[in-house]
């Protein structure tokens, strides 16, 4: 059996939503190191914990929390959401974060695809996605899987 006939994707139940949280804030403690990562931390950040922000998602229609796993065991996930534009609406990939040691074989592809189908069933016109600046593997990630850069977001401290 190859790794890929093990590498899967599902919706998350609430039972999953340790694991998703352990996950997320496990993470978060390299991000603020990250070219972008206070930032983000500091301002973008909703202050909803990672653990509500999942065990939500699970009750909500609008929202969408895949696992990733390899063998059954949930080693990431993607949270989206539904984002009305003018003349329709968007996914908006608002977290997708596999474990560092089960990175490039595949997880972070099987939960993308995931969120690709949910967002087709509900008729999204794109999905979209945030990157922070010196996060290279995340940008090539979105990039090999045919998303690419629509806009920046630039800013300047001012104390």
């Amino acid at each position: 059996m190859k790794m890929a006939d093990l590498v899967t994707a599902r919706l998350a139940t609430s039972a999953d939503c340790e694991i998703t949280t352990a996950v997320a804030e496990q993470a978060m403690l390299t991000v603020r190191d990250e070219r972008g990562g206070r930032w983000h931390l500091d301002h973008d950040a909703d202050g909803v914990s990672a653990h509500e922000r999942h065990t939500g998602a699970v009750r909500d229609i609008r929202q969408h929390l895949v696992v990733g796993c390899i063998d059954g065991s949930v080693v990431g996930y993607g949270l989206a959401h539904l984002s009305a534009t003018t003349d329709g609406q968007l996914c908006m990939i608002d977290e997708l974060i596999v474990h560092p040691q089960a990175q490039a074989i595949g997880v972070g592809s099987e939960i993308l695809a995931e969120v690709r189908r949910w967002a087709t069933v509900n008729q999204c016109e794109a999905l979209e996605s945030q990157v922070l600046p010196g996060n290279r593997a995340a940008k090539n990630f979105f990039e090999r899987v045919g998303m690419k850069t629509r806009k920046m977001r630039v800013s300047a401290d001012l104390i």
